[in-house]
């Protein structure tokens, strides 16, 4: 009896310290975000996308708008400050800089007035 209980037991532990490393970010923010209206900038209207991965890294896309022609596309990591409140920044650009994103339920919304739902 007491040889089936520490052999329960290892495998109890055996299996926490495999499953350890399988832990993945639920963070509401992971995923697709499109924008739902156009974003001006320089003459010209873009559609944008944001894909937010589980490790903390993404990537930023700018579509035009009436061609749907890919323009360019920034690599970025994000940080979740709480409270809905998220930070990405970029670096390896001509300069380095953070911007702010608030989720709000199923919105995301950033400090361009540019609302993003989840696709």
């Amino acid at each position: 009896m007491k040889k089936m209980i520490l052999a329960g037991l290892a495998c109890i532990v055996l299996l926490v310290i495999c499953t350890a490393g399988c832990v993945v970010n639920s963070d509401d923010i992971v995923g697709t975000w499109y924008s739902e209206d156009g974003y001006y900038d320089s003459g010209v209207y873009y559609d944008l996308k944001y894909v937010f991965e589980s490790d903390g890294t993404g990537s930023e896309y700018w579509y035009i708008s009436n061609n749907g022609y890919l323009d360019d596309v920034y690599d970025f990591t994000w940080k979740n400050e709480g409270d809905g409140k998220y930070v990405v920044s970029y670096d390896g650009y001509s300069s380095y800089y953070d911007e702010t994103f608030y989720l709000a339920g199923s919105k995301l919304f950033d400090d361009y007035d540019v609302t993003y739902y989840k696709g």
